[in-house]
């Protein structure tokens, strides 16, 4: 069974939970007890082969976007349909969940830094000319 191009594995967020400052390299989006399913691993998700395919889950996470900025792009792909204003800044985050199966996990208090972070604006599809 193929799955689709593109970003999966999304929820809304309030928008209360982020806050952006694409110019300066500065962004945060914190999350804390989102509502989500636990597949157990990846091919499970992808195809629900497991017994059970999943359990009910939460997650909280914190991730920071910060300075200084290393690099500015503008990339337009009009044939592909996207224009955009993109920097590498730093990132920092933590996470946890737990399922209701009892299992927990919780990165470590110091929070983890990216080895690559891209912040942006961009418009596509029917926003594209807007």
């Amino acid at each position: 069974m193929p799955y689709p191009d593109g970003l999966f594995w999304t929820v809304p967020v309030s928008a209360d939970a982020v806050s952006v400052q694409p110019d300066a390299g500065r962004a945060r989006m914190r999350v804390t007890d989102q509502a989500i399913l636990d597949y157990f691993d990846i091919p499970n998700a992808l195809f629900h082969f497991e017994d059970p395919v999943s359990e009910d889950a939460t997650c909280s996470f914190d991730i920071r976007w910060s300075g200084p900025v290393t690099d500015r792009y503008h990339l337009t792909d009009r044939d592909v349909g996207f224009t955009g204003h993109f920097v590498l800044p730093k990132a920092s985050m933590t996470w946890s969940a737990h399922n209701a199966g009892g299992f927990s996990f919780a990165s470590d208090p110091s929070p983890t830094t990216s080895v690559f972070a891209l912040l942006g604006r961009m418009r596509n599809g029917v926003f594209l000319e807007g």
